[in-house]
This record gives C-alpha cells, structure tokens and sequence, in this order.
C-alpha cells in the first residue's frame, strides 16, 4: 500500500512539474502567439527583391543656340541608397547645395553632351503599421510645412507670358477627400483609402510632354502620369491635415532607368511618427492588391524630396535656364548591370486567416495539451 501512495504521489508531481514547464513554455511562447493573432500567416503571397547592386551610363545631348546652364540633381546617400556618380565629362561646373538637394550646374553654349556613370545599392522596405493614430496626432510644425497648395511657372506660348498654375491643390479636394473617408478612422485608413480612388478609376499615360498638368486638370481627366498621379494623391492627402509630399529620381524599369515619382508621406503610431513610400503607377489601371502601398521596391534612385516649397519646386523642374533658340533634349542610358537579390515575402491582403480562426486552433492545442498532461 505504501508503495501505491508512492508511486500515486509521484504521479501528482510529475503532471505538476510537467504542469509547470508547459505553462511555463506557454509564458516564453506568448509573444509570438500574439503575434499570430495579430498578424494571422496568408495563404498567398508575393515577393520583391531585397536590394540591387547597379551601374549604368547616362548620356545627355542638348542641341542649341545660345548660352544656357544645365542643374542636374545629384543623388544623396540615405537609409535606402548608396549611390555615387562620375562625371565622364570634362566640363566647368559648380557644386551647389540647395534646398536639401545637391546639384551639378554646367554653364553651357550651344551643343553640349554630359556623360555621367551611376553606381551603387539601393534597398527595399515595407512597412507594416497596425497601430496608427488619427490625424491629430501629427506634429503642427510638419502640418505648416506641407499642408497648402504649391504652384509651378510655365510659359504660355499663347500669350507669350510666364503663368504660374496650382498643380497641387488640397483646397479643392476638400469635400471629395473627406466625402470618400468618412468612414475611416485613423490615417492609415485614410491613405490607403486614397489609394484605392487612384488605382481603381485612373489610367497611366507615360507619353506626357512638358511641365505636368495640375491635380484638379489630372483628376478631371482620368488619367496621369507618375508626377500627376502623384500631384492627387498628396493634394487629397493634405486636404484631410496629411503631411504628404512627392518624391523625384530615377527608376530601373523595362531594362533601363527613367525618371520617376512617387509618394512620400507619414503615419503618426503609438511609437512615434513613421515616414512611408506609396507609388500608385505600381498597379493603377490593373487588379488592386496594394502592391505600392507602404512599399519601397529595390528599384528607385531618390533625387530630391519636395519640402513644400514652391520655389523649391520650381527649381527642380526648371533644370535648363538660360537664353537659346531651338533646344533639343535628349538622353540614352547604357546599363553595365542591374542585379537585384534577396527576397521580401508579402501577404496579399484580404488572404490572411482570419484571426478569431488562428485563436481558436492555438486554443484547442493548449486544451489537447493541458487535457494530455492530466489523463496520462
């Protein structure tokens, strides 16, 4: 009888031990248990490259009568880039810098060709946000900063006369804006809400020439190129108090670099404000699976951020100054390499398990668990 006391003693502090540990497995394991319940794992996914290593040569030919200066924006090393550039030129130019960005300026005469080599990293990010705050909770100071119209000057060939036309517009977008966001209700919601508007109803034209027509001009249209499309997006944004701005550079597409733009904007969390990419031309026009939406691909070279600064702005679209007759612009660009590499996985929204699905699972397994320890 004895020996059976023993051995059911033992017994009782076995399961207890064994009690113990898993509870005690439970407590090192609920961090990743939480995150399961608040980012469910998605049966379909997609992946970007991680980063790309590149070189290529940039070929510029100006055809033209007269004196003229050429203000090339020069690449800045960031979180995302390393880039250096070689001037294969030979010609005069000054180093400027202003208004946050790095400019070559060439005093040029008649015909002239500039030869620059590209060469470096660039990174991709994504940004998973779960926590964003409403609107007020962005900084005043960068409200100021953003929050108005900004203008470009163009010649009016008509009229022969400098006009200066509203390109970026949040007054007029006001009541369409907070019409579409109504029921949304941080900022996140908001953005991606905007989003939606552009890739669902517009089309992407590449063809455009000359300065880029005004949002309102692109919203009416139906369709833009990547400066216009960026144009309504930050005029929608900053109609509703969301700091947002465009940003200039190149992009590696169908085997060569490009000009580009896209979005840069913020999203005020509970640990802090985080600065975000959005690029609508990534899938406006085609199925929507918010492909650009807080994503940076391993594809851009990042110019010059617009700082809400009409002058600014002005300044970084006006790159050939001068008095000539007859300008002709061109560029060719010869690609050495351009290899990307490593992998980013990304759940395609609307895929994910549900996560009143992932909570009941982990629950039957902890009571399979617990009923287990205590039967044997």
């Amino acid at each position: 009888m004895a020996k059976g006391k023993e051995r059911k003693r033992g017994k009782i502090v076995g399961k207890a031990i064994a009690i113990s540990v898993f509870l005690l497995l439970l407590y090192i394991m609920m961090p990743t248990i939480n995150g399961l319940v608040k980012n469910p794992p998605s049966f379909e996914s997609y992946a970007i490259p991680k980063e790309m290593t590149f070189k290529f040569e940039r070929i510029i030919t100006i055809n033209a009568v007269g004196n003229y200066t050429l203000n090339l924006t020069i690449p800045q090393n960031n979180q995302f880039q390393n880039v250096s550039v070689e001037d294969l030129s030979n010609l005069k130019k000054r180093v400027v810098n202003e208004y946050n960005r790095t400019v070559w300026s060439y005093p040029l005469k008649n015909d002239s060709k500039i030869k620059l080599v590209y060469q470096g990293k660039v990174l991709a990010k994504v940004w998973n946000i779960k926590d964003s705050l409403d609107v007020n909770a962005i900084p005043q100071s960068l409200k100021r900063q953003y929050n108005h119209n900004e203008s470009l000057i163009y010649y009016d060939e008509k009229e022969h006369t400098y006009v200066r036309e509203i390109v970026i517009d949040p007054y007029e977008f006001r009541d369409v804006a907070k019409k579409l966001t109504q029921n949304d209700t941080n900022v996140l919601e908001k953005l991606r809400t905007i989003y939606n508007v552009i890739v669902d109803n517009f089309h992407y034209v590449s063809e455009r020439k000359g300065l880029p027509s005004s949002a309102v001009e692109t919203w009416n249209r139906g369709d833009g190129d990547c400066d216009e499309l960026s144009f309504v997006f930050v005029s929608m944004a900053r109609s509703l108090g969301i700091p947002a701005w465009v940003e200039y550079g190149l992009v590696y597409t169908q085997g060569t670099w490009s000009p580009h733009a896209w979005i840069g904007t913020v999203v005020p969390t509970k640990n802090g404000l985080v600065k975000v990419n959005i690029d609508t031309t990534v899938e406006v026009g085609r199925e929507n699976l918010g492909l650009g939406f807080l994503i940076r691909n391993a594809d851009r070279i990042e110019e010059w951020q617009d700082d809400g600064n009409s002058t600014h702005l002005n300044s970084y679209y006006t790159f050939i100054r001068g008095y000539y007759e007859n300008l002709h612009y061109t560029e060719q660009v010869n690609v050495f390499y351009s290899n990307q590499t490593g992998k980013i996985t990304i759940p395609i929204e609307g895929t994910q398990f549900p996560s009143w699905l992932i909570m009941t699972i982990l629950a039957i397994i902890i009571i399979a668990v617990f009923i287990i320890i205590i039967r044997f």
